[in-house]
């Protein structure tokens, strides 16, 4: 009795279910290719942006801030330094006046006359909101010209009900005090007048900026009355109308304010429109993909972009078509399984059946044997299939580390040498140009893996007194490493569908029912790829005369560590 054939259309799907199926994937398939291939045109011309965006927008109101606070800067300095100019120009007249008018000498030298200075100064000094005052060269007090013209300082005094301060003026006050504090002027009015006189005593001109005794900021203006070069006292003129000028500079601020919110309003609206309106659109497109509206991303004018967000739905485009992908290998794998495992289910079916009937005792141990010998295949596809569904989640948990691939090549090769005496073979390693630079960065327990199963695979095909040869070469940075035997080859149509999942090619004296589930390859070729590296097959021909089978794997090499051997 023999088992069911493997091809069974009563254990499969109706050809027109197969042809449906057929159709839809390639329909996906068409869809795939051709959004990667508009992903590959667009991505030429992605040059990014959104960085640019978002440092523009971010400081474009900074920006419009700074600039106006540089050019009011300027204005007020320059507004300032005139006013200095002009009070000092004013001052100079006024002390050359008084230097020669109002300069009187005794037995103690030169000294300045009080009378004559208070008539010089109030036929020449009659300045609106100035003030000026001189001092001897003891720094006394001699004249102040709001007693000299009699002007009382006149305040206005808030309600005897205000409890509320008034804290725009407060705010004003304070920000005076810390930028002429920051300029250096001491804030007690009394002692930077102090040492205003006391350098102009010096013989030096002095000009800055100040309080006065009620608070108010002032220009002040300070020089030396001199006669030859004696000083004989201070002439100190001031200026109170700096705050007008301050008040009308922060009024000219006010454009600049508007302009600076006006272009955080701009930038706050463009990177919105240019980052979240297109997230919000790869959202959808994300929950479009995770409920099964659609299989990927095909937002083409997201893709598009040439910017970050173009390269973020770019990647999230080959993420779900890398999921697609996956899950159709899923599907196809687990019908590969079942139609796998319904063979040998059958065989052992129909056994089981014949074996309640009334047989012959040669019948009946054929028919253990076929119980015996399916059950083994199914325990074999079993172990096989679990290996294979673990097999992306071990490489995932597996660290790589930089090995020398010569060792563990001359390792398996001894461990070898038991199993090819038994079958009276010879095994050998060849390592082109003696080289021990045969470091590459892997998961070494899966590399072995491979490795094994090409070792297996050539000794299961290689008859007796035969040679199985692993040659190792390095050339240009990459690691070829060729397992090859003197077995009957492999025919054209199966060099590359013999790495397909459940296929098998054996002669006929070696088509062990239930030895080999055709997983091998397929999950050794899965962990090459998964080391970004290749794994393919060829026939070793002699006069176009098939020799045998060559399987190569190929690994990118890595930098030989230090001190390695």
């Amino acid at each position: 009795m023999q088992s069911p054939p493997r091809n069974s259309s009563s254990l499969g799907a109706s050809g027109d279910e197969i042809t449906a199926d057929a159709n839809i994937k390639q329909e996906k398939k068409q869809k795939r290719k051709f959004f990667s291939d508009f992903v590959t045109d667009t991505k030429k011309s992605r040059r990014g942006g959104i960085a640019g965006v978002i440092f523009i927008g971010s400081f474009a109101g900074l920006a419009v801030l700074v600039l106006g606070s540089l050019i009011l800067n300027e204005l007020r300095a320059g507004l300032t330094q005139a006013r200095a100019d002009t009070l000092r120009a004013q001052g100079m007249t006024i002390a050359s006046v008084l230097a020669e008018a109002a300069v009187g000498e005794d037995d103690t030298g030169l000294y300045l006359d009080a009378d004559s200075a208070r008539v010089v100064l109030k036929r020449l000094f009659r300045e609106p909101g100035g003030r000026l005052r001189l001092f001897d060269k003891n720094r006394q007090l001699i004249t102040d010209s709001d007693v000299l013209y009699d002007e009382v300082s006149v305040r206005e005094l808030p309600p005897l009900d205000q409890k509320i301060p008034d804290f725009k003026k407060a705010t004003n006050d304070a920000v005076e005090k810390v930028r002429i504090r920051a300029q250096g002027s001491q804030n007690d009015p009394a002692i930077a007048l102090n040492d205003e006189i006391a350098a102009a005593i010096q013989g030096n001109t002095v000009a800055h900026e100040r309080f006065d005794e009620e608070g108010k900021r002032v220009v002040s203006v300070s020089i030396p009355i001199q006669r030859v070069n004696s000083v004989v006292g201070v002439l100190t003129l001031e200026s109170s109308d700096v705050s007008d000028i301050i008040a009308n500079e922060r009024r000219a601020l006010i454009p600049f304010i508007v302009a600076a919110v006006l272009a955080n309003l701009l930038s706050a609206s463009t990177l919105a429109w240019v980052i979240a309106r297109p997230l919000q659109q790869l959202s959808n497109a994300a929950d479009a993909v995770s409920s099964g509206r659609t299989s990927f991303i095909t937002d083409k004018e997201l893709l598009a972009r040439p910017d970050e967000i173009g390269e973020l739905a770019e990647a999230l485009s080959r993420m779900t078509n890398s999921l697609q992908d996956k899950i159709e290998a899923n599907e196809r794998f687990a019908a590969d399984v079942a139609h796998e495992i319904k063979n040998p289910l059958a065989a052992v079916k129909n056994a089981a059946e014949l074996l309640r009937g009334n047989l012959k005792p040669e019948q009946k141990e054929k028919l253990e044997k076929i119980l015996l010998s399916d059950l083994g295949r199914i325990d074999r596809l079993v172990t096989d299939i679990s290996n294979a569904s673990r097999l992306d989640a071990e490489l995932a948990r597996e660290t790589r580390e930089t090995r020398n691939m010569r060792k563990m090549i001359e390792n398996l090769v001894a461990n070898y040498q038991s199993v090819a005496h038994d079958k009276k073979l010879k095994i050998t390693a060849v390592f082109e140009n003696d080289t021990d630079l045969l470091f590459a960065n892997i998961r070494y327990e899966a590399i072995e893996r491979v490795l094994i199963n090409l070792l297996d695979n050539a000794i299961s095909f290689s008859s007796e007194g035969a040679r199985v040869r692993v040659l190792a070469q390095l050339k240009k940075k990459k690691i070829r490493i060729f397992v090859e035997d003197e077995g009957p080859g492999l025919p054209e149509e199966a060099l590359s569908r013999v790495f397909e999942r459940f296929y098998t090619q054996r002669p006929k004296e070696q088509a062990a029912f239930g030895t080999h589930s055709g997983l091998g390859l397929a999950i050794a070729r899965q962990i090459v790829q998964n080391h970004n590296g290749k794994l393919w097959a060829q026939n070793r021909k002699v006069n176009d005369e098939i020799k045998g089978a060559r399987f190569i794997m190929e690994l990118p090499a890595a930098n030989v560590p230090k001190g390695a051997a």
